[in-house]
C-alpha cells in the first residue's frame, strides 16, 4: 500500500490578526494546489483524506478537481496542539492511528493521498519506519503542497539473507508459520532506491583519499587496500561498486517491468570521475520522484555509469559479465527466491 503525504497550500494569515483553523489559501497556495492535481493526474488514488481545518479541505477540494474520488474528512489528522492540553506525542500517536485504521480499509495496492499540516509529518514518518514517537524523535517540517511517498510497512518481521553474488543483502520475509513470503513490490523499490542511494554515497566517500580509509575500515579491507597500494585499492574499490551499481540497476528494471535492454548502453559521456559522481547522484535523486521518466533516468544512470568504468580504466565487458540474470535457474523475487548469481 502506498500512503503520499502532502502538505496543505499557502496559508492565507493576516499579521493584524490571530492565526485560525478557518484561514484561507493565498493565490499562491491555489495555484501550487492546481499543479499538485496536474503532478498526481496519472495515480492511481483510491481516496484523499484531510483534516477538518478549512485550508486543508480546499487543498483537498482542488487537488481532487483531476481526481474526482472520495474526500473523507479525519479529525485524527488535525494538527498538534488543536486538542488542548494534548501532549505532543500522544497527538502524533493519534495521526498513526489514523494512518493504520485506513491501511485496515484498503488493500495492499491501494494509493491513499492524506492532506494535513506540516507537523504530521513526524506522525507519517514514525509510521512509516514503525516507530513510537518518544520525547527524542524530532519534529519534521514540511514544504507547502509537497507530496511525499511511503509504502507501508511489513506486518511481519524480516530476517537477512545474502545473494550468491555477495555483494549485497536482499531481506526475505517469514510469517508466523516460519515460511518464506515475497517482499511486495514497494518494498522491493525502496530497499533497492536506498541501497543504490547508499552505494553513491559510498563511491563519493572513497574518492577522498582521508575517507577512503574510513570506507576500507568499514570493510574490513584496510589491510589489504596497503598491501595493493594506492591506486589498485581505488581500482578494486571502483570496480566493486561499478558491479554493485549495475547490479542494481537491473534489479529496479524488473521491480518496474521495464526491460533492461532499453535501458543499457554502451555510450559513455566524456566525463572526469567527480562528474560521473554528481550524476548519479542527481538522477538516483529524480527516482525518488512521482512525476518522473524512470525509464529514461535508469538509462542515463547506466550511462554516467558506463562514463565512470571508463574514466577509471575499468573493463566494462567483464563487470557485465559478472552481473548475470538467472531467472530461469533461480526464479524471481516475487517467488522469495534469489535472482543473481556470480558466476
Amino acid at each position: 500500500m502506498k500512503i503520499i503525504y502532502c502538505h496543505h497550500a499557502e496559508r492565507d494569515v493576516d499579521p493584524r490578526k490571530l492565526r485560525s483553523q478557518d484561514d484561507d489559501l493565498t493565490d499562491n497556495g491555489i495555484k501550487d494546489a492546481e499543479l499538485v492535481s496536474e503532478l498526481l493526474a496519472n495515480q492511481k488514488i483510491n481516496a484523499i483524506y484531510t483534516s477538518t481545518f478549512y485550508r486543508c479541505k480546499k487543498t483537498a477540494q482542488i487537488i481532487n478537481r483531476t481526481l474526482n474520488i472520495p474526500i473523507v474528512e479525519e479529525e485524527r489528522f488535525n494538527e498538534v496542539g488543536s486538542v488542548e492540553g494534548e501532549e505532543w506525542k500522544n497527538a502524533l500517536q493519534r495521526n498513526i492511528d489514523a494512518i493504520v485504521n485506513i491501511q485496515e480499509k484498503f488493500n495492499d495496492d491501494a494509493t491513499i493521498l492524506c492532506i494535513t499540516s506540516g507537523i504530521n509529518l513526524s506522525a507519517f514518518v514514525c509510521w512509516n519506519l514503525k516507530l513510537k514517537p518518544n520525547k527524542d524523535f524530532p519534529f519534521m517540517g514540511a514544504s507547502n503542497c509537497s507530496p511525499i511517498t511511503f509504502y507501508a510497512p511489513s506486518l511481519i518481521e524480516f530476517r537477512e539473507r545474502k545473494f550468491f553474488r555477495g555483494l549485497n543483502v536482499l531481506k526475505e520475509k517469514k510469517n508466523k508459520d516460519y515460511k518464506i513470503v515475497a517482499p511486495t513490490k514497494g518494498e522491493l523499490k525502496s530497499a533497492i532506491l536506498f541501497e543504490l542511494k547508499a552505494k553513491t554515497e559510498q563511491m563519493e566517500m572513497f574518492t577522498n583519499k582521508l575517507r577512503r580509509e574510513e570506507y576500507l575500515s568499514k570493510l574490513g579491507q584496510l589491510e589489504r587496500a596497503q598491501d595493493l597500494g594506492e591506486v589498485e585499492t581505488k581500482k578494486y574499490l571502483s570496480n566493486r561498486l561499478a558491479i554493485d551499481i549495475m547490479q542494481l540497476i537491473k534489479d529496479y528494471c524488473l521491480c518496474e517491468e521495464i526491460p533492461f535492454d532499453s535501458v543499457r548502453t554502451e555510450t559513455a559521456l566524456k566525463l572526469n570521475e567527480e562528474q560521473c559522481i554528481k550524476n548519479i547522484v542527481t538522477y538516483t535523486e529524480r527516482l525518488f520522484y512521482l512525476d518522473i521518466n524512470i525509464q529514461e533516468t535508469l538509462m542515463l544512470i547506466y550511462s554516467t555509469l558506463v562514463s565512470y568504468i571508463n574514466y577509471n580504466d575499468l573493463i566494462y565487458n567483464d563487470i557485465e559479465r559478472t552481473c548475470v540474470i538467472v531467472e530461469e535457474e533461480e526464479g524471481s523475487y516475487y517467488n522469495g527466491k534469489y535472482l543473481y548469481k556470480l558466476r
